[in-house]
């Protein structure tokens, strides 16, 4: 396979907080997975507990070698069990797992952890303590608790989908998963407050994170806005109505991004591109004139910036400071210098993956062990939990639960 860049970063968990802490995670696919391998790489014992058919994140493609790469970064540095849940005996070996751990996360549809037996009252029966987490789409309550949850569809239920793209063209999805990857990152914090609040004496029994809490916290004040004025945010492209110039232009060659959302910055930006009478220009005196008459502005930075190719315009304005880049494509991106400078990607079971976004100490903190095979630890776990060999093989025989070598042979 090829691999983009050098691996810069060693692999290894230096910078492990949650040591001891151990996490059972009931969730799939994106945002709660996302979560709970953040947890696992700050050291925490994550369990993640699948149905005989395993995650449906696991036939996403694109694959390496037979396993998808959403699933291997998503659920990288976790330990893996197969239980069926619609069994008495996969039932109370789930509750069996979650009597030793000290967080659940579920990713159910409301009323649904009740109905399989691993709602919050079962739960509780067998540890009082335990943080008991639960990700929904749009909460538990009459209206919300049916409605459907994948991101696509919460960006488009909360307007960010009528923000994006340009004027007269359909509405558009931000690419990235990033109300998935954002409730991950609001789910990893909310353990982490709650482990802290414990630590101090202010335990915290139950937490509740929602998709469109996620895709709100995102647009923040434009809902603020939204909701005080009764007006939709104006789409903007590359840009963001409140600076201009803050856009992609086009140059002679290609695109760049140019970034001057004060004066001074402007005023550079109309010397280097020989439109220093723009400066005095009624329209573009200030900030909000600039953005109020972008449509104007972006017309004569654009017919100034076609004389000359983006690497020419890029160093005219860095050497001037002001802020701008090439437009690149990712596969572009992840062979630049700076990203090897970050030591942002680190190989893991033969795939270079992304670090997460901390450096402590010196360290990047990476990926620490490749995610589980599905059921990979069922026997060990079940061992861990007090199950001996003949009660797991009895187990395995009757389907309540499947370990890998009984995967593999139904494959």
């Amino acid at each position: 396979m090829t691999k983009p860049g050098a691996s810069d970063a060693s692999l290894g968990a230096p910078f492990a907080p949650l040591a001891g802490i151990r996490v059972v995670d009931f969730s799939t696919n994106m945002a709660g997975p996302y979560a709970t391998m953040i947890l696992a790489q700050l050291g925490a014992d994550v369990i993640k507990v699948e149905a005989p058919a395993g995650d449906d994140a696991r036939a996403w493609a694109p694959e390496v070698d037979g396993a998808s790469i959403v699933h291997r970064h998503m659920n990288a540095g976790k330990r893996g069990i197969v239980l069926d849940l619609g069994t008495d005996a996969g039932r109370n070996a789930a509750l069996a797992v979650v009597a030793r751990s000290d967080v659940l996360l579920q990713s159910m549809r409301p009323g649904v952890a009740e109905r399989i037996g691993i709602g919050e009252d079962a739960v509780r029966a067998v540890n009082p303590d335990i943080l008991y987490y639960a990700l929904n789409a749009f909460g538990a309550g009459p209206v919300g608790r049916d409605l459907p949850g994948y991101d696509p569809l919460v960006q488009a239920f909360t307007g960010i989908m009528r923000m994006n793209g340009h004027d007269n063209a359909p509405p558009v999805r931000c690419a990235p998963s990033v109300v998935d990857l954002g409730t991950g990152q609001w789910i990893a914090m909310g353990v982490l407050a709650a482990m802290l609040a414990k630590h101090r004496g202010q335990p915290v029994r139950t937490m509740e994170t929602a998709l469109v809490d996620t895709a709100f916290s995102l647009v923040a004040y434009q809902a603020t806005t939204a909701r005080m004025t009764g007006q939709r945010p104006r789409r903007a492209g590359s840009g963001n109505p409140i600076a201009a110039p803050y856009e992609v232009y086009p140059a002679r060659d290609d695109d760049l991004m140019i970034a001057a959302p004060n004066q001074r910055l402007w005023e550079r930006v109309a010397g280097v591109l020989g439109i220093p009478e723009l400066i005095d220009d009624p329209r573009f005196l200030t900030v909000a004139d600039r953005s109020r008459n972008n449509s104007a502005l972006t017309a004569s930075m654009t017919a100034a910036l076609a004389r000359e190719n983006v690497a020419v315009w890029v160093d005219r304005l860095r050497a001037a400071g002001v802020p701008v880049t090439p437009v690149a494509g990712l596969e572009e991106a992840v062979v630049a210098d700076a990203t090897t400078e970050r030591r942002t990607f680190a190989e893991l079971d033969g795939v270079l993956h992304v670090r997460l976004p901390w450096i402590a100490d010196g360290q990047p903190v990476n990926l620490t062990r490749p995610a589980p095979r599905l059921g990979q630890h069922t026997t060990d776990i079940l061992e861990e939990c007090g199950f001996d060999r003949a009660e797991i093989a009895t187990m395995l025989k009757e389907g309540a639960a499947v370990a890998e070598r009984a995967v593999e042979r139904a494959q």
